[in-house]
């Protein structure tokens, strides 16, 4: 999902939230957790990528134009989630509890928007094992070659997000995936 798509549905989720429970510390989490958990790309940008432009307009279209090479992320799995799930339930903080309900919204938001742009989807992907078995390549999971370039300004593609280009896919039809080689089958599309 684009930035700006998740930062509209964490909003709006946490003024449900705050509406529904009062909660301060609940609602912080949920915002932590729904817009903030992308906070791991800007770690992945500059710890793994080495990239030191730190404008963000170079790291929106770095990120929207697949150049990336690492897909670390590690606040995007399903083994943190599962963790700070069971955290929660023993320590019942509700800014713990904001969070997973954060998470929670934004990993499928990521799965079914982001997947949108992979043949076969991205349900894999948010396993950190699985990435860490891939060697955290991001060509193992997706196709840039296939991601249309950035032509407007930066709030547009903030909302917009990542999209294919036109000669890969038209509306209503689906792109073929290429075979995968057998090693990496399960987590890799080349």
């Amino acid at each position: 999902m684009s930035p700006g798509g998740h930062l509209v549905t964490t909003a709006l989720a946490c003024a449900a939230v705050y509406a529904g429970t009062g909660s301060l510390g609940m609602t912080a989490g949920l915002a932590a957790g729904g817009f903030l958990i992308d906070l791991d790309h800007i770690f992945d940008y500059v710890v793994f990528e080495r990239q030191r432009d730190l404008r963000p307009s170079a790291f929106l279209r770095y990120y929207l134009e697949g150049r990336c090479r690492r897909v670390v992320l590690p606040l995007h799995s399903y083994e943190l989630l599962a963790f700070l799930v069971l955290l929660a339930w023993l320590s019942n903080r509700d800014w713990l509890w904001g969070y997973v309900l954060g998470a929670a919204l934004h990993l499928p938001l990521d799965i079914i928007f982001n997947g949108r742009l992979v043949p076969g989807g991205l349900v894999h992907f948010y396993s950190f094992a699985c990435r860490a078995r891939a060697g955290f390549l991001a060509e193992r999971f997706t196709d840039a070659r296939r991601l249309a370039p950035l032509e407007e300004s930066f709030w547009v593609s903030f909302f917009k997000g990542t999209r294919l280009e036109k000669a890969v896919a038209s509306p209503g039809q689906r792109a073929v995936a290429r075979p995968l080689p057998a090693a990496g089958r399960e987590s890799s599309l080349r």
